[in-house]
């Protein structure tokens, strides 16, 4: 049973990207659906979201990605969990994948969690999503955001927060800055696939032009939005917390080594593997 205050009650999982750099997998089925271990990537995000207590899901698709409606359908996790669907017709990004969510949504607070980007919890703690919902709460934030202590080398790969303080635990942001070089980057913080919004959100997308790649960024709409006023948090990954993404042949092969070292009934199996061909 959740203990979550029913404040956030919905999510939006965007899905809708082709998943282009893992083809050929994904000529076969969305990134979304490829197995970690003995699940699809999409089947641990609906159960993370669940744990937490949210009862609505909004997953935001491509028309021609049908594989990911015929799998979960309209519920998931024993019926608790109502699914429903919202399509991007054409790629622009991020930002307007959740634009699609708007009328789904109805007006409440709401959860993102990004479709190829699978989080772990530390072995006796709450999941990093419940710490996120009781700072956004707690704070009276506008938004929260996870995110993930990255090596400075590798900020150009992310978008990175600044804080106001100390990056400890819970903390508030001053701004984000997208692909930073490391001689200028304001933390080690990256943004790590997991957000809460208030409605307002959508106004801010809306009015946020676009940026790379000609596409509508989120961390431009949330860095309008700071620019404006709004108060940001930010929770950061704790030790033995992990966020494994899926967007490439290499980050996959990791996430589904992970996930699998993480069942009991396979691990066994990938461990023997492993140092057979290590000896």
């Amino acid at each position: 049973m959740s203990n979550t205050s029913p404040r956030i009650r919905k999510a939006v999982i965007p899905a809708a990207g082709y998943g282009t750099r893992l083809r050929p997998l994904t000529n076969i089925a969305p990134k979304e659906l490829l197995p970690l271990g003995g699940k699809p990537a999409a089947q641990f995000i609906v159960e993370e979201l669940h744990a937490i207590g949210i009862e609505d899901i909004i997953l935001v698709v491509s028309p021609h990605k049908i594989g990911i409606q015929e799998y979960f359908g309209h519920a998931a996790c024993g019926g608790d969990v109502r699914i429903s669907y919202v399509y991007q017709e054409t790629q622009k990004g991020l930002a307007d994948a959740i634009l699609r969510a708007e009328d789904a949504v109805e007006g409440e607070e709401f959860l993102v969690a990004l479709g190829d980007s699978v989080i772990t919890r530390a072995e006796g703690r709450e999941l990093p999503t419940k710490r996120l919902i009781d700072a956004y709460e707690s704070n009276s934030a506008d938004a929260a955001i996870i995110v993930e202590r990255v090596p400075l080398e590798d900020a150009h790969k992310y978008g990175m927060v600044a804080p106001i303080g100390e990056a400890k635990g819970a903390f508030e942001i001053r701004d984000l800055i997208e692909k930073p070089k490391p001689e200028v980057c304001p933390s080690n913080c990256a943004i790590a696939g997991r957000y809460i919004f208030r409605p307002e959100i959508f106004d801010w997308i809306r009015r946020t032009p676009p940026g790379f790649g000609g596409e509508h960024q989120i961390t431009d709409s949330i860095k309008l939005s700071l620019q404006n006023g709004s108060r940001i948090w930010c929770v950061v990954l704790d030790d033995g917390e992990n966020r494994y993404d899926i967007g490439s042949i290499s980050t996959y092969c990791e996430a589904f080594t992970a996930m699998c070292m993480l069942d009991p009934q396979i691990s066994p199996i990938v461990r023997r593997v492993v140092e057979e061909k290590a000896s």
